[in-house]
């Protein structure tokens, strides 16, 4: 196998498909269709029987009473060089086992690249992720930390695939709660001059306006002491913008710095504002002239022609915009800047709106699948049995810097990544915090940690075979070191980051077992010694390589 097929998969899927379109040419399966038939191949759990499968056989339009033959016919025409066995069992899967040379090169590539084992060449390809997108106007959350972690993994997951990849926040800096904000921080700003202002209930009650209330007094003293507000916001409105800017900016300064801190990185940080300032709502309005159509007062998006179940308002009969109408035009700016698929990542609260967004996207002619809208969960964190509870206006919120104070920045990225986005997460502070091998993170972090103390005893050249890792333990672990890199690449493709975790916990749990079975530095056998010295060399540098990917750091020692 040749360097260019870096994954066994690659090799495998290509030996099938020749060997497909070979047996087709069999008289008795001419009539097999083939063209929509994907490649899949699957580890073997149990390696007695092999190392990988594939279930193409089945994929096809051929009878059931006939899969079997298929199959024998298929296994068949596949070059026996490169294995030890080829066999097919009931209802039709081809199972594979590997030669051992081939398995041999994928340590010594592991070895070789080192670092960028599993970076893939960069292609043409163009990302846009839009996550996180809280409001400006306080801390983020929890719930916040779990969309940062999975964007932003999912991101860097897709660069180690030669995605180009921009990550993008869009500001929420124009409407209502910007008012509120604003109103929140000049009643603040008064308090501390001995004023008895109290904060209406649906006001923004932080720690963090207090703060923000401290600076705008740092910077402008009495300035806005004669200065006055309603339910609507702050009444003189040159003043007002002055203040609603101020707060904004703090709170989006904040925002930033607890990112970066986070280990995430925002290429593009978009301001809702600048639609309004650059009259991009109206080009955009403008745009859609044909679609909508007026009634009761009110402008109306004909959504219902493009698979709605009702049509939307872009404006209401008092002539303020709905929230759609500047969400379209974001989109649509973003969509026509040529990237091949836009990803926005949101809270399980916007399903629904999710694909009216798509459905606004389609009458602007793009495609189904150039928008993907990933909806992920909430999460709680327990502690003692109770969850703490979040509201952001309270000022009682469970936030993102609460949750790193407590486990720790790569604790938390690890669980907030440890489940599929679809449900529901639990993080368990006792759990999360305990140096034992029930904490799955901390587990992973002891098998790279004790790996490079036993690198550290003693020091082996490269062998220049492994013909003596022999044991089945050995093997599984190569099979499941060829799997790192087709791992990465079905995460791209599923966009389930949680299946890096999934991996490098089993890898994790391979090597523990070997080890606790195994002598790795055998004095009495130099050659064994120094085959497994590398073999798990390779795990710690595969786990090490998961680990960044996932924005954690690979600790050394423990």
């Amino acid at each position: 196998m040749n360097k260019q097929n870096n994954t066994v998969f690659n090799f495998l899927k290509k030996q099938i498909i020749k060997a497909l379109k070979t047996t087709i040419k069999i008289d008795e399966f001419s009539n097999v269709d083939i063209s929509t038939s994907k490649i899949e191949v699957d580890r073997i759990k149990n390696i007695k029987f092999g190392d990988y499968c594939t279930t193409i056989a089945l994929m096809t339009n051929i009878k059931k009473d006939r899969v079997m033959s298929f199959a024998q016919a298929i296994a068949a025409q596949i070059n026996k060089k490169y294995f030890q066995r080829i066999s097919v069992v009931q209802p039709g899967f081809i199972n594979f086992t590997i030669s051992n040379q081939i398995f041999h090169n994928i340590l010594f590539e592991i070895i070789d690249k080192n670092i960028n084992f599993g970076i893939s060449k960069k292609n043409k390809i163009k990302y846009n992720i839009e996550f996180i997108s809280a409001n400006p106007t306080g801390l983020l959350h929890i719930g916040h930390a779990r969309n940062a972690v999975i964007g932003d993994v999912l991101a860097r997951i897709w660069e180690a695939n030669g995605i180009d990849v921009t990550r993008e926040y869009y500001i929420n800096d124009a409407g209502n709660q910007i008012e509120k904000l604003g109103m929140s921080l000049l009643i603040r700003y008064k308090q501390l001059f001995g004023y008895n202002d109290q904060l209406p209930e649906d006001s923004y009650h932080g720690n963090e306006i207090i703060e923000a209330a401290h600076e705008l007094k740092n910077q402008y003293d009495n300035k806005f002491l004669d200065t006055y507000y309603d339910q609507t916001g702050i009444l003189d409105k040159q003043v007002g913008k002055i203040i609603k800017n101020f707060a904004k900016n703090y709170m989006l300064n904040i925002i930033k710095n607890t990112l970066l801190d986070f280990g995430v990185k925002m290429h593009i940080w978009f301001s809702e504002s600048t639609l309004y300032e650059n009259n991009l709502i109206n080009t955009t309005l403008d745009s859609l002239k044909q679609y909508t159509y007026k009634k009761d007062g009110a402008l109306w998006l004909a959504t219902t022609k493009y698979g709605d179940d009702k049509d939307r308002v872009l404006i209401k009969s008092d002539g303020n915009m709905t929230y759609f109408t500047p969400d379209i035009a974001y989109h649509n700016i973003k969509m026509s800047r040529g990237y091949d698929k836009c990803f926005d990542i949101w809270g399980a609260d916007h399903t629904s709106y999710a694909d009216r967004i798509k459905i606004a996207m389609r009458i602007f002619g793009y495609k189904d699948d150039m928008l993907n809208i990933l909806i992920i969960q909430m999460v709680k964190l327990i502690k003692d049995g109770a969850e703490f509870k979040m509201s952001k206006r309270s000022g009682k919120s469970l936030t993102l810097m609460n949750l790193v104070k407590t486990i720790g920045k790569d604790a938390a990225r690890w669980y907030l990544v440890s489940r599929p986005m679809i449900s529901h997460l639990e993080i368990d502070i006792d759990k999360a915090t305990k140096q034992s091998n029930d904490n799955p993170f901390y587990y992973v972090q002891y098998a790279h940690a004790r790996i490079n103390q036993i690198l550290q005893k003693k020091q082996f050249d490269l062998p220049k075979s492994f013909d003596l890792l022999t044991l089945p333990s050995e093997r599984e672990i190569i099979v499941h070191l060829s799997m790192y890199v087709e791992t990465l690449k079905k995460i791209g493709d599923t966009y389930e980051v949680n299946i890096l975790s999934i991996y490098l916990y089993n890898l994790a749990k391979l090597f523990h077992s070997y080890y606790s079975q195994n002598i790795i530095i055998d004095e009495k056998n130099e050659q064994l010694s120094k085959q497994r010295y590398w073999l798990v060399f390779c795990i710690k540098q595969i786990i090490a390589n998961g680990l960044k990917l996932l924005g954690i750091e690979p600790l050394n020692k423990m």
